[in-house]
């Protein structure tokens, strides 16, 4: 069978140690360089309106290498850092992880006595710093994924409530199948994930709906939160307090529930050997060009993380050998499975929602999101991921049958799909 390789990339928390003054201090000042150098190259980036990284780093590079006594490698990670935010910060940088490349800038190590520390570059001529890792049950998963194969070749240092955190970036790559003999269509809206397994035969194997509850949990946030804004906009400090805790309290739980569906859903596609299908979505958040979209629109739309949910299922699938397929999202929810024909009258609503979906030619009747994840399962069984055996067995015991692509009755050699031995097609 063949497989191809997927990367997978974890990001892996580690506590430090308390630190002496010297290195609070020598720390406290690398900080503070790091933000000065990202907000210079901010500006270097927005006066010669750099349009790719490369121009970026030739116009900053220089004048940065210059000012700042910083390892080479820490100045690069820098001009990374301000790239892939130029378009998001709106006007400076309060705080900025500082990043550590292994081994130019930084690595992994042990003391004389076997205790595990990170030694990292700061300012030239000052030579590394050693800063001791807390052995506890972090460092121990850590460990673990590095005796099963991940390799770390980066880290960053944060800065959390007047304490300092590693974050280890580990990654390994994985072999996943090309061929299987279903594929499960996904589709995440605002209300849930709506799945569909499909067979090689497009007979539907399975649908159901997953993750219902996140969506109950942020209206309830949502609904706590315009009550303590307006507290907070009075001057209510305990308003504020509670704002920031609710906020970590909802991201923390949206995270743990899209892992957590994210498992799910590859288990079904283990039992059923499928692939797993979703939608290719881009520019999610910005506008259509036909000006902007109602507040309740944008309410639901900011609900739907599907940044995160992407990341999940490819990281979950990949590891258990299950490809992920992205599929065009064009109409997935207004054509009709059985008949293909496809209109926004298709869809009826229900105090002003839109609840049913029923096709105006043929009259196929189901819910708009179990809709368009079949049509996503669909999408991916036309591209030819699934296929279906017919087994022969040979004396000799192996299996000698050639393979049935879909809609095919018969398998005709002069029509096969497959190319030839030789290289003809």
């Amino acid at each position: 069978m063949l497989r191809v390789e997927r990367l997978v990339v974890k990001a892996l928390k580690l506590n430090l140690l308390p630190l002496s003054k010297r290195k609070e201090r020598l720390l406290s000042e690398l900080f503070n360089s790091v933000v000065s150098c990202c907000n210079d190259i901010l500006s270097i980036a927005k006066s010669s309106h750099s349009k790719n990284f490369a121009i970026l780093h030739t116009t900053s590079y220089p004048v940065i290498k210059q000012k700042y006594n910083l390892h080479s490698q820490i100045l690069i990670d820098c001009i990374h850092q301000v790239w892939e935010n130029y378009k998001t910060i709106k006007e400076k940088f309060k705080q900025v992880p500082v990043r550590f490349n292994i081994p130019r800038s930084g690595k992994f190590s042990k003391t004389k006595r076997g205790n595990p520390v990170i030694v990292i570059s700061s300012f030239n001529g000052n030579g590394r710093i050693a800063l001791p890792i807390k052995q506890d049950g972090a460092y121990k998963r850590f460990v673990e994924h590095i005796n099963n194969g991940w390799t770390c070749t980066q880290f960053r240092l944060h800065k959390e409530n007047d304490h300092y955190v590693v974050i280890a970036n580990l990654r390994k790559k994985f072999k996943v199948k090309t061929r299987y003999q279903a594929v499960v269509g996904v589709d995440v809206n605002s209300g849930s994930f709506a799945l569909t397994v499909l067979g090689g035969d497009r007979k539907v194997l399975k649908q159901l709906y997953l993750g219902q509850d996140i969506w109950h949990k942020q209206w309830k946030f949502m609904k706590r939160r315009s009550k303590l804004r307006s507290y907070a906009d009075k001057g209510d400090k305990r308003a504020r307090r509670a704002l920031e805790r609710m906020r970590h309290d909802e991201r923390n739980f949206v995270n743990t529930r899209i892992w957590q569906v994210s498992h799910e859903i590859v288990e079904i596609a283990l039992k059923y050997d499928a692939v797993i299908a979703i939608e290719k979505l881009k520019n999610l958040r910005k506008g259509n060009g036909k000006g902007k979209k109602p507040k309740r629109a944008n309410r639901k739309i900011h609900r739907i993380p599907f940044a995160k949910f992407k990341t999940a299922i490819q990281s979950v699938a990949w590891q258990n050998g299950i490809d992920i397929v992205e599929v065009p999202a064009t109409k997935t929810s207004q054509k009709c499975p059985k008949c293909g024909y496809t209109s926004k009258k298709n869809w009826i609503f229900f105090n002003n929602k839109r609840k049913l979906f029923k096709c105006r030619k043929c009259g196929y009747e189901a819910n708009v999101d179990r809709t368009a994840s079949r049509n996503i399962a669909t999408l991916a069984l036309e591209r030819g991921f699934v296929f279906e055996t017919q087994p022969q067995i040979s004396r000799a015991g192996g299996d000698v049958s050639p393979r049935v692509w879909l809609d095919e009755d018969h398998f005709n050699p002069s029509e096969s799909k497959l190319p030839s031995l030789d290289g003809r097609s």
